[in-house]
């Protein structure tokens, strides 16, 4: 059986044929939408899938939300023994180069992805910004803690006056007992 899917997308472009007028156009005989930010339909559609079942979508965009998305629909549809085919990609994946495309695209995807993020932490470095979560106490409060400490108080004590948890008190004074 050809089945359909396509996600609404707003705002629909002008011009192009609708979803569904191209869906039924590739005989699909039963088609399924979900509205933007929903993939439940799909999820029921692709569970639904049977051997030599065929998923059609309108394309990519109507399909999944990025490259790595549509490989995990792919490996789905391929499970349940279906193939899916992109209309306006004309891509069917029953044909194996096909597959290494998509492979390909997902490869190139975390390529680009650790690229960007490579180059935002870069950035940050530049403007002064230090990477992970700040420091809850400062270099202040970390003599204080030591010294409290010193005086017989216990980590847990000094953590609940601090509101903060005593691992990070026994790591504080961790950090200030290491030599450099």
């Amino acid at each position: 059986m050809i089945v359909g899917y396509f996600r609404t997308m707003e705002p629909e472009d002008a011009g192009k044929p609708s979803p569904t007028a191209s869906l039924r156009a590739a005989r699909c005989l039963r088609i399924e939408s979900d509205p933007p930010g929903s993939r439940e339909a799909r999820r029921r559609l692709i569970a639904d899938l049977a051997n030599g079942d065929i998923l059609v979508s309108p394309s990519i965009d109507h399909l999944a939300a990025s490259i790595a998305d549509l490989i995990a629909v792919a490996r789905r549809v391929h499970a349940r023994g279906a193939t899916l085919r992109l209309v306006a990609e004309q891509m069917d994946s029953s044909v194996p180069a096909a597959r290494n495309v998509l492979a390909a695209m997902a490869e190139y995807e975390r390529r680009v992805l650790a690229a960007r993020r490579a180059a935002g932490l870069r950035e940050a470095e530049q403007r002064g910004a230090a990477p992970g979560r700040p420091r809850k106490l400062d270099e202040t409060t970390a003599r204080a803690v030591r010294d409290e400490i010193a005086s017989g108080r216990t980590h847990a004590a000094i953590a609940r006056e601090m509101g903060v948890h005593p691992t990070t008190i026994m790591r504080l004074v961790g950090r200030l007992t290491e030599p450099d």
